[in-house]
């Protein structure tokens, strides 16, 4: 069997901040779904991840289960079928805003999941590129990530969606009978994510406050911040360190 693994994976750390400085490494991974029969270990500092989040649906999610290790913590949080390769609508942009809309209420669950510095926390769909996009958009600009790079981390799983095209065929997701997939999903454009992010840096009291207005713990934001920051919050009694 040919060697396979991830192929929009990574590490969001080393983006600016706008407040100086940059994000840690070792702290958010983004990426597409894990399959069984993967044998390519990623090339991260600290694998696997202490906490996954899975924002497939039931059917993507059962239909090919991954066994994470034991010490793994797995929360399945579907957030928005409709997103699922094949199923989106022409306009992407669209179709952020309404997955964002869909999920306001459950900004306080979401940020309390990755609010524990205990190890890497990995977000991912099934092409780590829209879903996926939407949330890691949310968490980086409520820790304080430049807007602009934000844009820019998602416009790089371009790079790896005809990949992904190939490897759903491997896996068997995909067969060369099955219908072809819009143009939309084998792009991700600057101007899909932007009016997310031109919604949340533009809310009273910007991306922070529009979590905690949705119900996030302001401890839970703190030590969210400080993880991004590669601080522990103060909170928890350590005042600096990080993941270089």
């Amino acid at each position: 069997m040919t060697a396979r693994g991830f192929v929009n994976l990574r590490d969001v750390g080393g983006l600016p901040l706008v407040d100086g400085g940059v994000t840690a490494h070792g702290v958010l991974y983004r990426g597409d779904a894990p399959y069984p029969g993967d044998s390519v270990l990623p090339e991260l500092e600290a694998w696997p991840p202490r906490t996954v989040i899975d924002l497939r649906g039931d059917t993507e999610r059962d239909r090919f289960a991954y066994g994470w290790p034991a010490e793994t913590v797995i929360h399945h949080m579907p957030l928005f079928d409709s997103a699922a390769p094949g199923a989106r609508p022409a306009d992407l942009p669209s179709l952020y805003s309404r997955m964002l809309h869909y999920n306001e209420t459950r900004a306080g669950e979401i940020l309390a999941l990755v609010a524990e510095p205990e190890g890497p926390v990995l977000v991912h769909c099934t092409a780590g590129k829209d879903r996926t996009g939407v949330l890691v958009a949310v968490l980086l600009l409520a820790a304080g990530v430049e807007p602009d790079a934000v844009v820019d981390d998602y416009v790089r799983s371009e790079e790896a969606l005809l990949d992904l095209i190939d490897r759903w065929l491997e896996v068997g997701i995909r067969t060369r009978q099955s219908p072809p997939l819009a143009e939309q999903f084998l792009r991700a454009p600057a101007d899909a994510i932007a009016p997310i992010v031109e919604q949340l840096t533009s809310a009273p009291g910007g991306p922070a406050q529009w979590m905690l207005d949705r119900g996030a713990n302001p401890v839970h934001l703190d030590m969210w911040r400080a993880q991004v920051r590669g601080v522990v919050s103060p909170i928890l009694g350590i005042s600096e360190g990080g993941t270089q």
